[in-house]
């Protein structure tokens, strides 16, 4: 190669010095590059001498081809190559430069070579000799602001504190400051996992930031109680974080105030705090500009949850009651055992009540409804309003099934409300069997009389040999609290089957909901679906009020009378009720009775028998037993189907309560307040880019100012966060606990799905142990 280039062996050694000094790296730091390619190959360096080998091995039958096809010697060869070798070095050379450039000021020491780093940023934010502060946070705060404007992060060192509570001195130190040895952390995870009586665990190597740093502030408090700087080392031994990346540093990525509010009000909707994080940096414009990271987020879920724990129950009762004390006509209930563990709960406000009095006619009760986190169920009491919807009533969270526990929960209902509804109904218990089948075909119809279902049950029993059956007697004796035969009489508004309606409901509140919840978290989704499901109602109510529906028979007064009345999806069905009656009934004949009474029969065409139906009615008072008349008299009009059946109740009442000193409240209110007005002021000025930019000028300019206010407010600690969200200090004992564990008929085993490799590992393992 020397010969090939053309100059002495001491020439190419100052030229090779030479690129070793142009390329900015010493001697020893162009060793470690090396060394680093080898690592970045992933190959060790055995594996690097075996391919190299293997390259010079497979590449000499192409040399001794090339010699002899091209009239070379095996020497000329030589040389050419090693003049080709020395050309890819000068081109690798010049083209490998490091992309990510050292940030800060360099400064060379002329003696030891040592480099520093000072940070390139404003006289006004950095520390000066002898400048002072009212308190350690504050001057803490401006040290930490420094660092985050220079691409570095601080923490707190040695502090002297000669008598307790009195801090004379401390030392605010840069984060690398130090030296931490390298320690082998165990993780759960077995080496072997073929050979189950293997001890050895696999360990991951965590590095570490620790150079050395010597950069740090002291302060030290004077005669006059205040703190001033006696020493500032401002130079650090490494290379600061460039702008780009400094939104990875932690002391940039803590969770804020509007953090923790989004992820908890998207919590309230079952969004969890991966989704969340996914929300805000959509909305943000970037994973930089949101301010925290991904497992920031989990990890406040997580310490939240923490917080709750075993204070689950006793916040989610004490969360209650203070509803009761700030919500009109707000009630609950709990039950617990000897121990104090929760065992049921009811609750209801007074929207729930004030639409039992309309809606409570019939009443849907089902307790098959998901579970949570501690397998207890959630119950609610479903009725249906004047749009044929669902509505809920009230709510339970029940711990068992027993009978004791059901009669405390109808008991706690009646005392809420004041009286039981008329009918309630339960789940539907009939499955496909042929016994079954027969009993469902006479007990969940409204068809039969009541003389007729008993007829009919007396076969089914004797078909079936069941006649002495104990409890099928002793439900017989109280068929008249739940057949609907016995229940002809009453409006049932479309609740004989509770299947579809259960579900429904279930489905409804399992967007809201998850099984893993707390009772905390549970609630803050119960309250959220209840207000969607009023929002709801809402809606339709303003739909029915301002929109007019296509009438067929303008001539014909009824369909009119019939839209001022109802609701829009009962117009519908009573419209279908209407041109039936025009157009496939016929009056046959009429007859005048001596009690004022006129006899009217009515040929129904969709029938095939040739039967008449008779009407009567009374013109003196309009006293009709068929709606043949021109208007709906007022007494036939039930109120639970009329457009203005309850009123509605006032947005967002069920999220919050109105307590006019809860300071966490009022703060939230401005919050919302400020956001409303940014963005209406930003819809406004969005097609006009001028005064758009001059608004975001007078934001910027207001965020520098309360950038140098800030530091006389530091942030509050995690715990008076939790406190604040939940409503709750841990300060309390605890008065009511949660349930290790419920389980309930139909769960199954509470043990995982083993895998096939699993159960073989397993078996290996005892077949050990037996030999």
């Amino acid at each position: 190669m020397v010969s090939a280039s053309g100059f002495s062996a001491t020439e190419m050694g100052q030229r090779r010095r030479w690129m070793v000094s142009a390329s900015g790296f010493s001697a020893t730091e162009m060793g470690r590059r090396r060394r680093w390619m080898v690592s970045a190959s992933g190959f060790s360096a055995t594996e690097m001498g075996r391919r190299r080998r293997w390259m010079v091995g497979d590449g000499g039958g192409w040399r001794r081809k090339t010699v002899v096809g091209g009239g070379w010697s095996a020497t000329e060869m030589g040389r050419r190559r090693r003049w080709l070798l020395l050309l890819g070095f000068l081109v690798t050379l010049h083209f490998d430069i490091p992309t990510y450039q050292p940030v800060g000021n360099v400064q060379v020491s002329p003696n030891s070579g040592r480099r520093t780093f000072i940070q390139d940023v404003d006289d006004l934010i950095k520390p000066q000799m002898y400048m002072l502060f009212d308190s350690l946070e504050n001057a803490f705060l401006f040290y930490q602001r420094y660092a985050k404007a220079g691409g570095f992060t601080v923490r707190k060192g040695t502090q002297y504190e000669p008598r307790k509570g009195v801090i004379h001195n401390i030392w605010s130190v840069c984060s690398k400051e130090g030296t931490k040895p390298l320690k082998a952390i165990d993780s759960t995870q077995e080496a072997g996992s073929s050979n189950v009586n293997s001890k050895s665990k696999i360990t991951r190597r965590v590095p570490s930031i620790r150079t050395g740093c010597e950069a740090c502030i002291r302060v030290k408090l004077n005669l006059d109680n205040l703190y001033f700087v006696y020493h500032f080392e401002e130079s650090h031994n490494h290379s600061f974080v460039a702008e780009d990346d400094r939104y990875l540093l932690p002391e940039n990525r803590s969770m804020n105030y509007v953090h923790e509010e989004a992820v908890n009000a998207l919590s309230a909707i079952n969004v969890g705090p991966v989704r969340a994080f996914n929300i805000m940096r959509t909305l943000y414009g970037g994973f930089d500009k949101v301010g925290a990271t991904k497992v920031d987020i989990k990890n406040f879920k997580r310490d939240l949850n923490r917080y709750i724990a075993e204070y689950d129950a006793d916040m989610v009762i004490k969360r209650l009651r203070r509803k009761k004390e700030f919500m009109p006509n707000f009630s609950m209930e709990y039950l617990t055992t000897a121990g104090g563990v929760l065992r049921a709960l009811f609750w209801a406000d007074g929207d729930s009540k004030r639409n039992f009095n309309i809606f409570g006619g019939v009443v849907s009760f089902d307790a098959t409804y998901r579970r949570n986190k501690y397998n207890m169920m959630f119950a609610p009491f479903i009725g249906v309003d004047n749009h044929y919807r669902n509505v809920t009533l009230g709510a339970a969270i029940i711990g068992d099934e027993t009978a004791e526990t059901y009669s405390w929960l109808l008991n706690a209902f009646r005392q809420a409300f004041g009286r039981a509804p008329p009918v309630i109904v339960g789940a539907n218990l009939c499955n496909s069997t042929d016994f079954k089948k027969r009993l469902c075909d006479i007990v969940w119809t409204d068809a039969l009389l009541p003389e007729q279902f008993e007829t009919e049950w007396g076969v089914i029993l004797a078909d079936f040999d069941l006649v002495n059956h104990e409890w099928l007697q002793s439900i017989y004796q109280i068929r008249d609290t739940w057949i609907p035969a016995y229940y002809r009489d009453q409006h049932m508004s479309g609740l004989m089957r509770t299947s579809s309606r259960s579900e429904s409901e279930n489905h409804f509140f399992g967007q809201f909901c998850n099984p893993n919840c707390t009772l905390v978290e549970f609630l803050g989704h119960f309250d959220s679906a209840i207000e969607a499901q009023r929002h709801e109602h809402r809606k339709n109510d303003h739909d029915t009020r301002h929109t007019n529906p296509q009438i067929f028979a303008k001539e014909f007064v009824l369909e009119q009378h019939a839209v001022n009345i109802y609701t829009r999806t009962i117009f519908f069905d009573a419209q279908l009720e209407i041109q039936t009656a025009i157009h496939k009934c016929g009056i046959g004949k009429w007859d005048d009775r001596e009690d004022n009474f006129v006899n009217i029969s009515v040929k129904d065409f969709s029938q095939t028998c040739t039967t008449f139906f008779q009407v009567m009615m009374r013109q003196l008072d309009m006293t009709v037993s068929c709606s043949c008349n021109r208007q709906f008299p007022e007494r036939y009009i039930m109120r639970r189907w009329t457009r203005e059946a309850v009123p509605n109740s006032a947005p967002g009442a069920i999220l919050g309560i109105s307590e006019s000193d809860d300071r966490y409240q009022q703060v939230n209110g401005a919050v919302r307040e400020i956001t409303r007005s940014a963005e209406s002021l930003i819809n406004r000025l969005v097609h006009n880019f001028d005064a758009l930019c001059a608004f975001r000028d007078h934001v910027v300019q207001y965020q520098s100012t309360a950038d140098q206010a800030v530091v006389n407010s530091p942030p509050r600690s995690r715990r008076d966060r939790f406190a604040e969200i939940t409503g709750y200090t841990q300060e309390t004992p605890v008065t009511v606990r949660m349930p290790k564990s419920v389980r309930f008929k139909g769960m199954g085993k509470p043990s995982r799905i083993k895998s096939n490799r699993e159960i073989a590992i397993i078996q290996s393992a005892k077949k050990k142990k037996g030999s």
